[in-house]
């Protein structure tokens, strides 16, 4: 006896195959899909959120149906919620601080210097070297309570009360290199550009020109004897940003600190160098907040005794 089985035609067997496997398909297509909405979704939000808080937006939240939900999911959300809002509340407080501090510094310094003139002038020639001395120390206060009240307007948004301008950004990196190469000439010290390419950009050039001044500064600071800053302009070849790349040949930082530098008060004094050459740390403060008021980033690269990089980077406007 023989059993044999007889194939169906192409056209029924596709059909007869379709029926067989299409709900199958289709079921686990459904439960794949819920389980995406159910786990993937809620992730994919909080990693956005946390990206937001990241970059400086101290008031997002994990909103809606994430932050009520029961499970663990929910309780990450709920989580993240309360430790947004910690931070955001120490932030606040050092912000204002930062703002009542140095309005509140401004008044007593301003006495001080109408003081000291009506001194100067009763005073005989044996006062004049501690008057002299006074009055460098008095200026000294007096610019670190401008650059604290400069920064407490940038961190709270109070500098950018106008509109946005389009500027070429070559042109104020020049401007930048013009003022740099006046200060470096008084210390045998040189700054050099390399590659000068034109993009233009959106917001506010006279922030960006004390970024890159402060930058610069610090630069021509930590430089070697006789060194040099290189700083360079250009639009990256994708077009997705254009970059202010500043390089000194000092001694650099050590590894690790390279986010640290941006921190108000902040001054690290690598092996090797005069810790006299430290200045108030704020002014790479100001420049990274000057930056984000910008729409860009700024970074730092450093190889202990191959000098600092800052890196700049800005979003490019059509022109």
């Amino acid at each position: 006896m023989f059993l044999a089985t007889v194939p169906l035609r192409h056209g029924r067997f596709a059909i007869w195959s379709f029926r067989r496997l299409s709900r199958p398909i289709f079921l686990s297509g459904l439960i794949s899909f819920l389980l995406a909405a159910y786990f993937v979704r809620p992730i994919t939000r909080l990693s956005e959120v946390a990206d937001q808080f990241g970059s400086g937006d101290l008031k997002v939240r994990v909103a809606g149906r994430l932050a009520k939900r029961r499970d663990e999911l929910g309780d990450l959300g709920r989580g993240f919620n309360q430790m947004a809002s910690r931070i955001e509340i120490l932030v606040t407080r050092q912000r204002s601080f930062l703002a009542h501090a140095s309005h509140e510094l401004g008044s007593p310094l301003t006495r001080l210097n109408i003081a000291l003139a009506l001194a100067k002038r009763k005073a005989g020639v044996s006062l004049v070297p501690e008057l002299n001395r006074i009055e460098q120390e008095a200026n000294r206060l007096n610019g670190l309570v401008q650059e604290l009240l400069l920064l407490a307007r940038l961190e709270s948004g109070n500098e950018l009360d106008r509109n946005p301008a389009v500027f070429d950004v070559l042109a104020l990196v020049e401007e930048a290199k013009d003022n740099a190469e006046f200060e470096a000439k008084q210390i045998g010290k040189s700054v050099i550009s390399l590659r000068a390419d034109s993009f233009h950009v959106a917001g506010y050039p006279d922030l960006l020109l004390r970024a890159l001044d402060n930058v610069l500064r610090n630069g021509l600071r930590f430089a070697r004897a006789n060194g040099e800053v290189q700083i360079d302009c250009y639009p990256k070849p994708d077009g997705s940003a254009g970059v202010i790349h500043i390089q000194d040949d000092g001694p650099g930082i050590p590894l690790g600190t390279e986010e640290s530098i941006f921190e108000p008060f902040v001054t690290l004094s690598p092996s090797g160098t005069d810790p006299a050459l430290n200045g108030s740390g704020l002014g790479l403060a100001i420049t990274r907040q000057a930056v984000l008021s910008n729409g860009g980033t700024v970074k730092a690269l450093s190889v202990l005794g191959t000098g600092l990089t800052v890196v700049i980077e800005l979003p490019l406007h059509p022109s």
